[in-house]
């Protein structure tokens, strides 16, 4: 995994970061605003070449080598086509204007510059209002009482929040903000050391007052204060634990898995609202399951999912991570981590109290339905082969969209299906498909062919699926044709 470094931080691990930083420092030349056009060198962020992430702490993190630069000339030079005079403003004002958040962690990844575009600055709001009209289009101040103005030209926002130095209610989440005109403090107000980096514009040093590079070399997660305080502020940072383990592979240290462990019960006081989009984040990562195994190991899996409290199933973690090629990635993902534990009424319950959209609790509902319904067609299948054709028809009608989810879910659960019922519900897939899911005629047309209306209608529309059922798929013809040998049965 690389990552990137400018400066030395403020607080460092080892004598060698601090060697290796302070040579650095020594060979960079620092460059004025503005940057010039395009044969200009920017000042270069070095990068730690190799870096590993090693979450299981199997290998050590290897020796930092300098000089090889991931964020190249073009990306920032694309960056400050789009924010250069804005950056420009704060820094002629003798304000000071920093890139903060998930924009500067994914950059010393090797991302590039991408994401939101967030800052921080010495500047309070007025001034931030101000200095941003000069540049946008449209100025927003919704945030203004927490120190934060919103600011767009053309395609780019921009959030700028003043340094803040804040305290917590301890029933409430809603901070009471103070004020700050030191970075640093504002930093160590952030969740993780991985995202307590900032770069400073218009030079492009890196500070790093809390290791945040070092961890993210190391693959650690941990807090740059401590951490029982950070999540009585804001307990949803517990949660962002468990996205951020799984999302870099990042380790979380004892002492911040402690800190989760004795501040649950905060969480309660967190919107259901919020803490279903922060689980939804998790569940939409292309391997989720180490951030679901965090929730278990600290308990907060069974207080966000009550049905995993007093459970005997084997949690199917690893398999979250084998169905991210499968549409419906996050309902299907909620329909593996509640079919163990419950049916799906229950799990509907469950996901109706944490708030998740409409769509997604059907989708799941329909996925834990199916499973069921595969489950029992395997089991007729293998004790009745001549009931193989059409248990597999049956199922496809019933159930074809949630199908290849279904087996996935079986699959996590330990209770794949095999043998002959597999080879013959693919072939009967592949040879008949949505035909079975529908009638080639509809009510208006059997209403024509029978000459009467009322019950009748819905009567000869359940036998016509029967008759798909056993037969395979039929066409117009042959429909009027069975209806019209029926209606004449039924009068006799």
């Amino acid at each position: 995994m690389p990552a990137a470094i400018a400066n030395a931080s403020t607080s460092h691990r080892s004598h060698r970061a601090q060697r290796w930083r302070a040579g650095i420092r020594r060979r960079v030349p620092r460059i004025r605003w503005p940057l010039g056009s395009g044969t200009q060198l920017l000042r270069p962020i070095c990068t730690l070449d190799p870096v590993t992430s090693n979450p299981a702490g199997s290998t050590p993190a290897r020796e930092p080598q300098p000089g090889t630069q991931v964020l190249s000339d073009d990306d920032r030079r694309k960056l400050l086509e789009r924010i250069e005079p804005l950056a420009a403003a704060f820094t002629d004002a003798g304000h000071r204007f920093f890139l903060v958040g998930g924009l500067v962690r994914d950059a010393l990844l090797g991302h590039g510059l991408t994401g939101d575009i967030d800052v921080t600055t010495d500047a309070v709001p007025d001034q931030i209002a101000e200095l941003a009209a000069s540049w946008a289009d449209t100025v927003w101040d919704q945030g203004k009482r927490f120190g934060t103005i919103g600011a767009r030209r053309g395609s780019t926002t921009v959030e700028i929040t003043t340094h803040r130095a804040e305290s917590y209610d301890s029933g409430s989440r809603k901070p009471h903000v103070r004020f700050s005109d030191d970075v640093a403090t504002d930093l160590s107000r952030r969740d993780f050391t991985v995202n307590a980096m900032a770069i400073e514009l218009p030079d492009w040093s890196l500070l790093d007052p809390f290791d945040g590079l070092t961890d993210l070399a190391d693959g650690v997660l941990r807090t740059p204060s401590p951490p029982e305080g950070l999540f009585a502020d804001d307990p949803l940072r517990m949660l962002r634990a468990a996205r951020f383990s799984a999302q870099l592979s990042l380790l979380a240290t004892p002492e911040l898995v402690a800190a989760v462990r004795s501040s649950r019960p905060r969480l309660a006081i967190v919107s259901r609202e919020r803490i279903e989009a922060e689980l939804t984040k998790l569940l939409e990562l292309p391997q989720p399951s180490a951030g679901v195994r965090f929730l278990d190991d600290t308990g907060l899996l069974a207080d966000l999912l009550p049905p995993w409290r007093h459970a005997d199933a084997a949690l199917p973690a690893a398999a979250l991570d084998d169905v991210a090629h499968l549409g419906d990635r996050v309902a299907l993902r909620w329909a593996i981590l509640l079919g163990p534990v419950c049916d799906e009424d229950a799990a509907t319950r469950c996901l109706s109290a944490l708030r998740c959209d409409n769509a997604t609790r059907k989708k799941a509902a329909a996925i834990l339905r199916a499973t069921r319904a595969l489950e029992t067609a395997a089991t007729r299948a293998a004790t009745d082969d001549t009931a193989r054709r059409t248990t597999a028809r049956q199922l496809i009608a019933n159930h074809e969209p949630e199908l290849d989810a279904a087996a996935a879910s079986l699959t996590a659960w330990g209770q794949a299906v095999h043998g002959p019922f597999v080879a013959e519900l693919a072939e009967v897939r592949a040879t008949e498909g949505d035909r079975l899911r529908h009638l080639p005629i509809d009510g208006r047309r059997v209403m024509e062919v029978l000459g009467t209306s009322g019950p009748a209608i819905g009567e000869a529309l359940a036998w016509l699926r029967a008759q798909q059922i056993e037969h395979g798929p039929l066409d117009a013809d042959e429909a009027c044709q069975l209806l019209t040998a029926w209606n004449q049965g039924r009068e006799h």
